[in-house]
């Protein structure tokens, strides 16, 4: 299993309609995103902080919803119109995921297929209880992540002091 990543059926019910946010370069071929993000397909916060090719992140998709996800997005990059799609992917370490994700390509100046970016959001499982997690808790969390892993001590300090005022010590 990748470094950073959560797995177990606790933290999973912690991503239960979590909103996770990337964006994906398309000329670099680079997908960014979020703690989110990384649970869903099983990275690393530190692999989606410098980018990863989006095939690391399809290949995840389950057969049956591949080729139609796989259409919808170059549909998205080739009109522009906006990609939304359902779909179950199979983690990394073996259970399964259903997803709820949209996107839009934008375009440079030169009219050409430029940055993609979209939410992924985290669907509950028939028959398990739905736990909804404080989304700015989440993004707090995941913008503490990528100032860490980018060297950003200030950034990292006042996202803890944020992260302690939303989740204060209870003991």
């Amino acid at each position: 299993m990748a470094r950073g990543t959560i797995a177990s059926d606790e933290a999973d019910q912690d991503f239960i309609n979590a909103v996770g946010f990337y964006s994906w370069n398309v000329t670099e071929n680079r997908v960014y995103g979020d703690d989110v993000i990384a649970h869903v397909f099983g990275l690393s916060i530190e692999d989606l902080s410098i980018g990863m090719p989006i095939d690391v992140l399809v290949r995840y998709i389950d057969e049956g919803d591949k080729q139609r996800v796989a259409k919808a997005i170059h549909m998205a990059i080739v009109d522009g119109a906006a990609y939304n799609a359902e779909y179950s992917l199979t983690h990394p370490d073996g259970h399964k995921v259903s997803v709820r994700a949209n996107g839009r390509c934008l375009r440079d100046v030169d009219g050409l297929p430029s940055i993609y970016s979209g939410t992924v959001i985290v669907q509950p499982a028939l028959a398990e209880p739905i736990q909804i997690s404080d989304p700015l808790e989440s993004h707090c969390r995941a913008a503490l992540d990528l100032a860490s892993a980018r060297g950003h001590a200030l950034a990292a300090r006042y996202l803890s002091s944020a992260l302690n005022m939303l989740t204060p010590d209870l003991g």
